[in-house]
């Protein structure tokens, strides 16, 4: 009996996926747009063959993953901004791998140096100054003291997200923060070791120099030159 219903839940949870990747298809082919109105339950039940059940669980779990929303009285759209989560799927699946300090590092070496080429054609002169802005704010943290140690990997961060902005690309931006956000902890860490927020700005510094005379090999060596000094102070203890 525990056999057959462990085949039927196991069914069941196919047929919701069955369904949620129709969805999925129909956005990324346009049939369905951000902001439509999804077909009724009985017309999503009709189009794949499935139980009004399915189709209520796999709208729930797009519900959940901000893709869709209910509006009561009027039916189910499709979001037109889905909202940023604190435990993005992204990230969940990343943390899930628990890749090796060196599969970490060419993770962001191929994703920082991947869009430099975008960045040094696009970025605008407001872009490079809000990458100074953050370098200034997390100097100007560490000479402050601040004693909350999450506050400069925060600061940090700023200018990695104005760093990818500068692509004016909302996918790759889209991407790069979710990837980054993984980094934090492993940032916070690294910037616990001496002096970090000054060593952190400081190299931040070279970056935006060499992004400021669009000089793509200088912004090559800078930042790998900053994810060697990450490896190294962050994973420090387990060395």
């Amino acid at each position: 009996m525990t056999a057959v219903r462990s085949k039927k839940l196991a069914d069941d949870k196919s047929i919701v996926d069955k369904i949620m990747i129709e969805i999925k298809s129909s956005l990324i082919q346009g049939d369905l747009k951000l902001g439509d109105k999804l077909p009724s339950e009985r017309e999503l039940t009709e189009k794949y063959g499935v139980s009004r059940g399915a189709v209520r669980e796999a709208v729930k779990m797009l519900v959940a993953l901000g893709v869709v929303e209910i509006k009561r009285g009027d039916g189910t759209y499709i979001t037109k901004k889905v909202p940023h989560s604190g435990l993005n799927q992204l990230i969940f699946s990343l943390i899930q791998e628990e890749g090796t300090p060196q599969e970490l590092l060419e993770l962001r070496e191929m994703l920082e140096i991947g869009i430099l080429d975008i960045i040094l054609e696009k970025a605008t002169e407001k872009d490079i100054q809000k990458m100074e802005k953050a370098i200034e704010a997390l100097e100007t943290g560490y000479t402050k003291g601040i004693s909350d140690s999450k506050i400069p990997s925060k600061l940090d961060l700023e200018f990695h997200y104005a760093f990818a902005e500068a692509t004016h690309n909302p996918l790759i931006t889209k991407i790069f923060h979710a990837v980054i956000e993984m980094f934090e902890p492993t940032i916070e860490k690294s910037l616990r070791v001496g002096r970090g927020p000054l060593r952190g700005a400081k190299i931040h510094r070279k970056i935006l120099q060499a992004i400021k005379k669009r000089d793509i090999e200088k912004a090559k060596k800078a930042i790998y030159d900053s994810l060697q000094v990450w490896k190294r102070t962050a994973y420090i203890s387990s060395s």
